[in-house]
């Protein structure tokens, strides 16, 4: 494997805030979306996404190339315990969801050639794009685009959104619940898996993608990106384009955030593409 390209970006100018993370080895390249936090919980003065993405960039470099892709996570999930018993915090989350870090991960292991997914980072190979957009984000949209549209037909400016997004505070209630639902199986629409340590995803909602001989290139993002591209550059222009024609995300390019003040993204991003 080799690498072509590689970027990072936090949402905030302040790398160490960054909440996302990438990860090469011999065996594995790994993108890490750590989940925002919902919670005031925070180690080392670092918040749940951050702990989390430190934390699986250590476990898959120690991570055992022979491994398939549910031993993988096992092996992960074990780690991340022992971690918190390490550092004398797994008492003071164990009860609490909301206290819990969690992650979505994008995995190519070498041995098995193979993608694994678990969450909703995205992949390019060939002319596939992978994707897994979480039922729960759709609804979150749903409900901030009709929010301020009914906030931009009763006064509220464009301008006034983008300084202060009051959809925020409307769907706040919805995000505090998802810690609470996550790895859960309630066989509807709304299950979904990420890694947390605690709870092993069921297999059903983990995605594991053979990728064909003739493949020759791989692109992993996580979602701060709209959709992963061939090029980085391809990837930057497109996230451009939507900062100046619908920097609100509530028109064209539907999220479930808008452009952060005084920055260039609308949340953490990672990319890297790779020979294989």
């Amino acid at each position: 494997m080799k690498v072509i390209e590689q970027f990072i970006k936090g949402r905030y100018n302040d790398l160490k805030l960054c909440e996302d993370a990438i990860c090469v080895t011999n065996d594995f390249i790994a993108v890490i979306d750590g989940v925002n936090s919902q919670s005031d919980f925070r180690f080392e003065d670092k918040k749940l996404g951050k702990i989390i993405s430190d934390i699986l960039v250590e476990a898959i470099e120690k991570l055992d190339g022979s491994l398939n892709c549910y031993e993988a996570i096992d092996f992960l999930n074990q780690y991340i315990i022992n971690f918190y018993k390490e550092k004398n915090i797994y008492n003071k989350i164990a009860d609490d969801p909301a206290n819990q870090p969690s992650a979505s991960v994008i995995m190519y292991s070498r041995k098995y050639r193979q993608i694994w997914l678990i969450g909703d980072c995205m992949a390019l190979y060939g002319n596939q794009i992978l994707t897994n957009e979480l039922e729960v984000d759709k609804l979150y949209t749903k409900i901030r685009i009709m929010i301020i549209n009914y906030l931009l037909e009763t006064g509220c400016t464009e301008e006034e959104l983008l300084k202060n997004d009051l959809s925020k505070k409307y769907i706040k209630d919805l995000n505090k619940r998802q810690p609470y639902i996550r790895n859960k199986r309630f066989y509807r629409k709304y299950d979904y898996a990420v890694i947390d340590g605690f709870n092993k995803p069921d297999k059903d909602l983990i995605k594991i993608i053979d990728v064909p001989e003739e493949i020759t290139k791989i692109v992993f993002t996580s979602d701060g990106y709209r959709q992963p591209f061939n090029t980085l550059k391809e990837a930057e222009e497109d996230l451009k384009k939507i900062r100046e024609e619908d920097p609100l995300r509530y028109k064209s390019f539907p999220y479930e955030r808008g452009l952060i003040p005084n920055q260039d993204g609308f949340d953490d991003r990672a990319y890297i593409s790779f020979e294989i």
